[in-house]
């Protein structure tokens, strides 16, 4: 609910990712990675 909030992104749609139902669309993607300072890359397991 926290995340949902300070990112914007719907409780919802988080939800689903968390029970792997759904994945995150891209531009979801790029809102994650900059909450967290982080690279696409990275939440994607691509990178260290």
């Amino acid at each position: 609910m926290e995340l949902a909030k300070q990112t914007g992104l719907s409780q919802s749609a988080i939800a689903k990712w968390e029970k792997d139902k759904t994945d995150p669309t891209s531009a979801n993607l790029i809102v994650l990675s900059q909450f967290f300072n982080e690279s696409v890359d990275y939440l994607l397991g691509l990178t260290d």
